[in-house]
Protein backbone atom coordinates (compact mmCIF):
# COMPACT_ATOMS: atom_id res chain seq x y z
CA UNK A 1 0.00 0.00 0.00
CA UNK A 2 1.27 3.47 -0.88
CA UNK A 3 0.18 5.01 2.21
CA UNK A 4 2.78 2.74 3.88
CA UNK A 5 5.41 2.78 2.05
CA UNK A 6 5.17 6.42 2.53
CA UNK A 7 5.09 6.30 6.05
CA UNK A 8 8.48 4.17 6.17
CA UNK A 9 10.04 6.29 3.76
CA UNK A 10 9.23 9.48 6.86
CA UNK A 11 11.18 6.64 9.43
CA UNK A 12 14.17 5.59 7.48
CA UNK A 13 14.90 7.95 4.88
CA UNK A 14 13.44 11.65 6.55
CA UNK A 15 14.23 10.42 9.85
CA UNK A 16 10.92 12.05 11.39
CA UNK A 17 10.13 11.26 14.86
CA UNK A 18 7.68 8.63 16.28
CA UNK A 19 4.88 11.08 16.95
CA UNK A 20 5.27 13.41 13.73
CA UNK A 21 4.76 10.04 11.63
CA UNK A 22 1.67 8.93 13.78
CA UNK A 23 0.26 12.79 12.84
CA UNK A 24 0.88 11.93 9.43
CA UNK A 25 -0.92 8.75 9.41
CA UNK A 26 -3.70 10.12 11.50
CA UNK A 27 -4.09 13.18 8.95
CA UNK A 28 -4.00 10.24 5.52
CA UNK A 29 -6.55 7.82 7.62
CA UNK A 30 -8.79 11.19 7.67
CA UNK A 31 -8.34 11.48 3.89
CA UNK A 32 -8.95 8.16 2.95
CA UNK A 33 -11.88 7.14 5.29
CA UNK A 34 -13.90 10.80 3.52
CA UNK A 35 -13.03 9.90 -0.05
CA UNK A 36 -14.24 5.55 0.67
CA UNK A 37 -17.51 6.93 2.97
CA UNK A 38 -18.09 9.71 0.05
CA UNK A 39 -17.39 6.56 -2.81
CA UNK A 40 -14.89 8.30 -4.51
CA UNK A 41 -12.58 5.42 -3.96
CA UNK A 42 -13.34 1.48 -2.67
CA UNK A 43 -10.33 0.88 -0.73
CA UNK A 44 -7.09 2.59 0.17
CA UNK A 45 -5.11 1.14 -2.53
CA UNK A 46 -6.23 3.60 -4.82
CA UNK A 47 -4.67 7.01 -5.50
CA UNK A 48 -6.96 10.45 -6.02
CA UNK A 49 -5.34 12.04 -8.70
CA UNK A 50 -8.87 14.82 -8.43
CA UNK A 51 -8.10 17.96 -7.07
CA UNK A 52 -11.95 18.74 -6.86
CA UNK A 53 -12.25 15.63 -4.34
CA UNK A 54 -9.01 16.85 -1.96
CA UNK A 55 -10.97 20.74 -1.84
CA UNK A 56 -14.38 18.88 -0.76
CA UNK A 57 -12.11 17.06 1.77
CA UNK A 58 -11.12 20.49 2.75
CA UNK A 59 -14.41 21.99 3.02
CA UNK A 60 -15.65 19.38 5.01
CA UNK A 61 -12.85 19.69 7.52
CA UNK A 62 -13.93 23.54 8.05
CA UNK A 63 -17.67 21.70 8.49
CA UNK A 64 -16.43 19.88 11.13
CA UNK A 65 -15.14 23.04 12.98
CA UNK A 66 -12.14 22.46 12.76
CA UNK A 67 -9.43 25.63 13.03
CA UNK A 68 -7.63 26.68 9.59
CA UNK A 69 -4.37 25.66 11.27
CA UNK A 70 -5.25 22.64 11.83
CA UNK A 71 -6.69 21.69 8.30
CA UNK A 72 -3.64 23.48 7.04
CA UNK A 73 -1.73 20.31 8.66
CA UNK A 74 -3.25 18.02 7.45
CA UNK A 75 -3.66 19.73 4.42
CA UNK A 76 0.43 19.54 4.26
CA UNK A 77 0.17 16.46 5.20
CA UNK A 78 -0.79 15.16 1.82
CA UNK A 79 0.56 17.46 0.03
CA UNK A 80 3.64 15.74 1.30
CA UNK A 81 2.45 12.14 0.81
CA UNK A 82 1.69 13.18 -2.98
CA UNK A 83 5.10 14.66 -3.65
CA UNK A 84 6.22 11.15 -2.67
CA UNK A 85 4.19 9.53 -5.02
CA UNK A 86 5.42 11.80 -7.53
CA UNK A 87 8.84 11.10 -6.70
CA UNK A 88 8.01 7.56 -7.02
CA UNK A 89 6.45 7.88 -10.51
CA UNK A 90 3.50 6.84 -9.34
CA UNK A 91 1.56 10.02 -10.23
CA UNK A 92 2.60 12.60 -12.96
CA UNK A 93 1.58 15.87 -10.99
CA UNK A 94 0.69 16.59 -7.46
CA UNK A 95 -2.90 17.82 -7.20
CA UNK A 96 -2.57 19.13 -3.63
CA UNK A 97 -0.25 22.15 -5.68
CA UNK A 98 -4.12 23.37 -6.70
CA UNK A 99 -5.64 23.97 -3.51
CA UNK A 100 -5.11 27.36 -1.40
CA UNK A 101 -4.43 27.17 2.31
CA UNK A 102 -7.06 29.00 4.70
CA UNK A 103 -6.03 32.17 5.89
CA UNK A 104 -4.43 32.02 9.74
CA UNK A 105 -4.19 34.50 12.54
CA UNK A 106 -1.08 35.32 13.40
CA UNK A 107 -0.94 33.63 17.14
CA UNK A 108 2.83 34.77 19.04
CA UNK A 109 4.28 31.83 21.29
CA UNK A 110 2.52 31.33 24.52
CA UNK A 111 5.00 32.36 27.15
CA UNK A 112 5.21 32.89 31.05
CA UNK A 113 6.96 36.06 32.81
CA UNK A 114 10.26 35.67 34.08
CA UNK A 115 8.73 36.71 37.55
CA UNK A 116 6.20 34.04 37.11
CA UNK A 117 9.29 31.46 36.37
CA UNK A 118 11.36 32.60 39.53
CA UNK A 119 8.48 31.36 41.92
CA UNK A 120 8.91 28.07 41.00
CA UNK A 121 11.86 28.41 42.75
CA UNK A 122 10.54 29.82 45.67
CA UNK A 123 7.21 28.40 46.38
CA UNK A 124 7.49 25.02 48.61
CA UNK A 125 5.54 22.94 45.54
CA UNK A 126 8.38 19.94 45.22
CA UNK A 127 8.56 16.92 47.11
CA UNK A 128 12.44 15.69 48.29
CA UNK A 129 11.60 12.18 46.78
CA UNK A 130 12.21 10.62 43.35
CA UNK A 131 9.13 11.98 41.98
CA UNK A 132 9.39 15.42 43.23
CA UNK A 133 12.95 15.92 42.53
CA UNK A 134 12.43 14.34 39.30
CA UNK A 135 9.38 16.24 38.59
CA UNK A 136 11.46 19.79 39.22
CA UNK A 137 14.26 18.71 37.06
CA UNK A 138 11.92 17.89 33.83
CA UNK A 139 10.28 21.91 34.72
CA UNK A 140 14.00 23.44 35.11
CA UNK A 141 15.54 21.23 31.91
CA UNK A 142 12.43 22.61 29.61
CA UNK A 143 12.78 25.76 30.87
CA UNK A 144 16.62 26.34 30.92
CA UNK A 145 17.70 24.44 28.01
CA UNK A 146 14.50 25.19 25.39
CA UNK A 147 14.54 21.31 24.40
CA UNK A 148 11.03 19.79 22.96
CA UNK A 149 9.35 17.13 24.89
CA UNK A 150 10.14 14.30 22.40
CA UNK A 151 14.01 15.34 22.78
CA UNK A 152 13.69 15.64 26.87
CA UNK A 153 12.23 11.56 26.61
CA UNK A 154 14.84 10.65 24.14
CA UNK A 155 17.96 12.25 26.61
CA UNK A 156 20.39 9.27 27.63
CA UNK A 157 22.53 9.05 30.38
CA UNK A 158 25.54 9.49 28.33
CA UNK A 159 23.88 12.60 26.81
CA UNK A 160 24.14 14.62 29.67
CA UNK A 161 27.58 16.19 30.70
CA UNK A 162 27.56 17.68 34.45
CA UNK A 163 30.94 18.30 34.24
CA UNK A 164 31.18 21.01 31.16
CA UNK A 165 27.28 21.31 32.38
CA UNK A 166 26.05 20.67 28.62
CA UNK A 167 23.11 18.01 27.49
CA UNK A 168 23.75 16.57 23.86
CA UNK A 169 20.20 16.52 21.82
CA UNK A 170 18.93 14.77 19.37
CA UNK A 171 16.22 16.71 17.24
CA UNK A 172 14.15 16.29 14.54
CA UNK A 173 15.88 14.56 11.47
CA UNK A 174 18.33 13.46 13.98
CA UNK A 175 20.53 16.90 13.92
CA UNK A 176 22.24 17.10 17.00
CA UNK A 177 23.17 19.78 19.01
CA UNK A 178 25.00 20.85 22.24
CA UNK A 179 22.90 23.00 24.51
CA UNK A 180 24.35 24.28 27.70
CA UNK A 181 21.94 24.55 30.94
CA UNK A 182 22.35 26.70 34.38
CA UNK A 183 24.10 25.66 37.59
CA UNK A 184 20.72 25.27 39.50
CA UNK A 185 19.86 22.52 36.92
CA UNK A 186 23.25 20.90 37.61
CA UNK A 187 22.56 20.53 41.72
CA UNK A 188 19.15 18.93 40.43
CA UNK A 189 20.65 16.58 38.24
CA UNK A 190 23.11 15.23 40.92
CA UNK A 191 20.09 14.80 43.64
CA UNK A 192 18.09 13.01 40.55
CA UNK A 193 20.95 10.54 39.94
CA UNK A 194 21.47 9.43 43.42
CA UNK A 195 17.76 8.60 43.65
CA UNK A 196 17.55 7.28 40.19
CA UNK A 197 20.64 4.56 41.05
CA UNK A 198 18.40 2.99 43.51
CA UNK A 199 15.69 2.79 41.28
CA UNK A 200 16.96 1.20 37.88
CA UNK A 201 20.68 2.21 37.36
CA UNK A 202 20.52 -0.24 33.95
CA UNK A 203 18.31 1.81 31.88
CA UNK A 204 20.05 3.97 29.44
CA UNK A 205 17.80 6.77 29.56
CA UNK A 206 18.37 9.57 31.68
CA UNK A 207 14.40 10.55 32.24
CA UNK A 208 12.74 7.01 34.20
CA UNK A 209 9.36 6.54 36.00
CA UNK A 210 9.06 5.69 39.43
CA UNK A 211 8.98 2.04 38.47
CA UNK A 212 12.29 2.88 36.19
CA UNK A 213 10.67 2.46 32.95
CA UNK A 214 11.25 5.49 29.65
CA UNK A 215 9.24 8.27 30.66
CA UNK A 216 6.07 8.61 28.19
CA UNK A 217 5.05 11.57 26.80
CA UNK A 218 1.73 12.45 28.30
CA UNK A 219 3.51 11.91 31.56
CA UNK A 220 5.65 14.92 31.06
CA UNK A 221 2.16 16.87 29.85
CA UNK A 222 0.56 16.20 32.94
CA UNK A 223 4.03 17.50 35.18
CA UNK A 224 4.01 20.46 33.10
CA UNK A 225 0.31 21.15 33.11
CA UNK A 226 0.62 20.41 36.65
CA UNK A 227 3.36 23.23 38.16
CA UNK A 228 2.77 25.47 35.88
CA UNK A 229 -0.87 25.88 36.95
CA UNK A 230 0.56 27.10 40.26
CA UNK A 231 1.92 30.17 38.74
CA UNK A 232 -0.18 30.65 35.56
CA UNK A 233 -3.99 31.46 35.11
CA UNK A 234 -3.29 30.98 30.88
CA UNK A 235 -4.69 28.08 28.99
CA UNK A 236 -1.43 26.66 27.19
CA UNK A 237 0.58 25.08 30.37
CA UNK A 238 2.08 22.33 27.72
CA UNK A 239 5.95 21.84 27.72
CA UNK A 240 5.89 23.82 24.21
CA UNK A 241 4.82 26.57 26.36
CA UNK A 242 8.59 26.17 28.16
CA UNK A 243 10.17 26.03 24.97
CA UNK A 244 8.52 29.35 23.97
CA UNK A 245 9.27 30.63 27.37
CA UNK A 246 13.15 29.95 27.01
CA UNK A 247 13.70 31.46 23.64
CA UNK A 248 11.71 34.56 24.65
CA UNK A 249 13.82 35.19 27.72
CA UNK A 250 17.03 34.67 26.25
CA UNK A 251 15.79 37.57 23.26
CA UNK A 252 14.67 39.74 25.87
CA UNK A 253 17.85 39.64 27.81
CA UNK A 254 19.66 40.51 24.81
CA UNK A 255 20.80 37.08 22.90
CA UNK A 256 21.88 36.91 19.35
CA UNK A 257 18.41 35.81 17.21
CA UNK A 258 21.29 33.38 15.14
CA UNK A 259 22.39 31.87 18.81
CA UNK A 260 18.77 31.36 19.86
CA UNK A 261 18.11 29.56 16.43
CA UNK A 262 21.14 26.80 16.94
CA UNK A 263 19.96 26.30 20.57
CA UNK A 264 16.65 25.33 19.77
CA UNK A 265 17.70 23.31 16.45
CA UNK A 266 15.72 25.65 14.20
CA UNK A 267 16.22 24.73 10.55
CA UNK A 268 15.60 28.11 9.14
CA UNK A 269 15.59 31.81 10.68
CA UNK A 270 12.23 32.63 9.87
CA UNK A 271 10.72 29.65 12.63
CA UNK A 272 12.83 31.82 15.26
CA UNK A 273 11.81 35.08 14.32
CA UNK A 274 8.05 34.95 15.77
CA UNK A 275 9.70 35.32 19.10
CA UNK A 276 11.39 38.31 18.22
CA UNK A 277 7.64 40.03 18.55
CA UNK A 278 7.21 39.43 22.00
CA UNK A 279 10.55 41.24 22.57
CA UNK A 280 8.97 44.19 20.49
CA UNK A 281 6.04 44.37 22.68
CA UNK A 282 8.26 44.42 26.08
CA UNK A 283 10.09 47.36 24.48
CA UNK A 284 7.30 48.77 23.54
CA UNK A 285 6.08 48.43 26.87
CA UNK A 286 9.04 49.98 28.23
CA UNK A 287 9.50 52.90 25.68
CA UNK A 288 5.76 54.26 26.78
CA UNK A 289 6.71 53.95 30.34
CA UNK A 290 9.91 55.79 30.00
CA UNK A 291 9.95 57.66 26.83
CA UNK A 292 8.53 61.56 27.85
CA UNK A 293 6.92 62.40 24.50
CA UNK A 294 5.04 58.80 25.10
CA UNK A 295 3.50 59.72 28.55
CA UNK A 296 1.32 62.39 27.01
Amino acid sequence: MHKNKFLKYLEYQKKYSPETITSYAIDLNDFYSFCIENKYIKSENEIINDFRIIRKWVADLSEQKLSPRSVNRKLSALKSFYNFLQKENIINSNPVQKISRLKTEKKLPDFITEEKMNMLTELPLFTDDFEGIRNNLIIEMLYGTGIRRAELINLYLKDVNTEKKNIKVTGKRNKQRIIPYPESVNELIQKYLALRKKINPENEYFFITKSGKKLYPNLVYRTVKKYISYISTRKKKSPHTLRHTYATHLLNNGADINAVKELLGHANLSATQIYTHNTFEKLNRIYKQAHPRAKK
